[in-house]
């Protein structure tokens, strides 16, 4: 692998122990889940302009992109069940605790269609990488709609 990879999955391993060391307080938690949903948007909305046709294709980019959604796609999930963690300064909604078989299987999919992302993208196919960041895209939306406040 190369050494950047190495570093930031090495990086994301010591920031996912120091946070889970300070969910002991549901808002450590919120800011923490909030942090990881920021970068993922973040770098989805780089990949989103490319797929959209607002900014050119790069491949290395995408890829690159691509990557990091994945990575960040594992780190959100022990936050939301964290007790307490749907009041305060958050858009989760109760339903996170109230259907939490079926929240884990959003978070299992997304996991999994962020893998598939990352293959297509470092691929090179840019066509099936759309269909796949399609796929994401409608993974994330039914999160939304099924377990924020409305």
């Amino acid at each position: 692998m190369k050494p950047k990879i190495i570093a930031g999955v090495v990086i994301a391993l010591v920031v996912v122990s120091a946070a889970y060391a300070q969910f002991a307080k549901p808002e450590k938690a919120i800011k923490y889940r909030k942090s990881v949903m920021f970068l993922i948007a973040q770098h989805f909305g780089r990949m989103g302009a490319m797929v959209k046709g607002s900014t050119p294709y790069e491949k290395a980019a995408f890829a690159k992109n691509a990557a990091l959604v994945d990575t960040f796609s594992g780190l959100p999930w022990e936050a939301f069940m964290t007790p307490g963690t749907d009041k305060g300064d958050t858009t989760m909604s109760a339903s996170v605790f109230q259907k939490q078989a079926k929240f884990k299987a959003a978070a299992r999919s997304f996991e999994a269609d962020t893998a598939k992302l990352a293959e297509m993208a470092k691929s090179g196919n840019f066509d099936a990488a759309k269909a796949q960041f399609g796929k994401v895209a409608k993974n994330c939306k039914s999160c939304h709609t099924d377990f924020r406040v409305k």
